[in-house]
């Protein structure tokens, strides 16, 4: 059964929000190889990786 909604988290940062930003933005599909253990799969369902608005599908454990 697959579910589906919202996960939120505070998670401590270091660094600046532009660095972040930008991680999450361009570099997004290094997450499995940087924290594998938590993250399995990035994979865009709809668009492209970098156009604003595409979906992609993050498959991870907590």
């Amino acid at each position: 059964m697959a579910m589906s909604g919202t996960y939120m988290t505070d998670v401590p940062l270091k660094g600046t929000a532009e660095k972040h930003y930008k991680r999450w933005r361009n570099e997004h599909n290094l997450f499995p190889d940087a924290i594998g253990h938590h993250i399995q799969e990035v994979t865009v369902h709809e668009g492209d990786w970098d156009s604003q608005g595409s979906i992609k599908i993050w498959n991870y454990t907590r």
